[in-house]
């Protein structure tokens, strides 16, 4: 089943967006909206929610990712200015074996700390890598995604907090070669990295032709 993408453009000026944003437990729930009810003992996973916050011309926008076609009428009417989905069965199918793909991803940057901990009251935390070990984070994923990177450029985002538990988001985007379409669709697919359930994951992708691989040059 080829799973769907939305993009919800928000209104900034509604008191229940302005709310939405600043907890990620609540987003979590609203957008669960999407999916059928009864989904079993992991329905975030079976309803293969992704989403990801961004910051669109105007108004902000949550890019959302579904197993099923969404159900955007269960959505509160007031606060969402525009709402569009489509399958990405072509996008998918179109993946292939050194291809070149632009792509941007809001990821959670940890690692648990083991053994090497610098303290013993460290093993068992997790660590947020920042700055180059930031990128070297993403890098070892992406690889491990099906993806060799060219450019890859990172922003640290606020944390996004839940209850009183903080999730650090960084974004990375750039230029990638496709080297296993089949993994890459399945990291599309099932997400990447911790914090899924709270805007972190989500892999977008766009395929590069000749003339747009010539300007990226």
């Amino acid at each position: 089943m080829s799973p769907w993408l939305t993009r919800l453009v928000l209104d900034p000026r509604h008191r229940g967006i302005r709310a939405l944003l600043a907890d990620g437990g609540r987003q979590h729930t609203w957008l669960m909206q999407l999916a059928p009810s009864s989904l079993g003992d992991t329905p975030r996973r079976t309803a293969g929610l992704l989403y990801r916050i961004d910051d669109g011309q105007r108004e902000p926008e949550i890019l959302v990712q579904t197993a099923a076609e969404p159900l955007l009428d269960a959505l509160p009417a007031d606060g969402v200015l525009h709402a569009a989905t489509r399958k990405l069965a072509p996008l998918l199918d179109a993946l292939h074996t050194g291809g070149t793909v632009r792509y941007r991803i809001t990821a959670n940057p940890t690692k648990r700390w083991g053994n090497s901990a610098p303290e013993p009251a460290l093993v068992g935390r997790l660590h947020t890598h920042r700055g180059p070990a930031a990128i070297d984070w993403w890098t070892e994923r992406a690889a491990a995604a099906g993806l060799g990177v060219h450019t890859v450029d990172w922003r640290p985002l606020d944390d996004t907090v839940v209850a009183r538990a903080r999730h650090a988001r960084a974004r990375f985007e750039g230029t990638a070669t496709i080297t296993d379409p089949g993994i890459l669709r399945d990291a599309v697919t099932s997400g990447i990295g911790r914090s899924q359930s709270y805007g972190c994951g989500l892999l977008s992708l766009a395929l590069l032709t000749d003339a747009d691989r010539q300007g990226t040059g």
